[in-house]
């Protein structure tokens, strides 16, 4: 039901997304890979996040963290849910080569600490998207910092 409510939605706003017969969200457009996550992020929908990346996706997570494959993936988005309140996001750039799309994007995440106090971070990352033999395209690169200068990131987001 809630994945009905999520393309019904998408569907309103004129982003163009399908889900296949076995309940797989797919991203039929790959301009609209952006808008797809922070909806489901937002809506804090797990199977949508994770269905949206490759199995063999790999993801560069806070603490340089590097998580590989959609099995891992879903495991950092199952915590990350639990601390995330809200996320925006705007393109900045895309490049589009073949059967592949490279974006830089800025976003501000607003989370909870371990503490209860909420944070408002804001960072550049860099993902990239690759069209799959149904025609679909996935994420295969998700660097969460990639387009962040680091010294003005570590600058901006020091604890008040």
């Amino acid at each position: 039901m809630k994945q009905i409510i999520f393309t019904a939605i998408l569907g309103f706003c004129g982003l163009t997304a399908t889900i296949s017969d076995a309940g797989n969200f797919k991203i039929t457009d790959p301009n609209q890979g952006h808008q797809i996550f922070t909806d489901a992020l937002n809506a804090k929908d797990l199977d949508i996040l994770v269905d949206i990346y490759a199995d063999d996706a790999v993801m560069v997570a806070p603490g340089n963290n590097v998580i590989r494959g959609k099995e891992n993936i879903r495991a950092f988005f199952v915590e990350t849910l639990k601390a995330v309140e809200s996320i925006t996001l705007d393109t900045v750039f895309r490049v589009n080569y073949q059967d592949t799309v490279v974006f830089r994007s800025n976003y501000t995440v607003v989370y909870k600490t371990e503490d209860g106090q909420t944070v408002t971070q804001a960072a550049s990352g860099i993902e990239v998207e690759r069209l799959q033999p149904d025609g679909t395209w996935l994420f295969i690169v998700d660097h969460h910092y990639g387009g962040t200068d680091l010294a003005k990131f570590m600058q901006m987001n020091q604890p008040q």
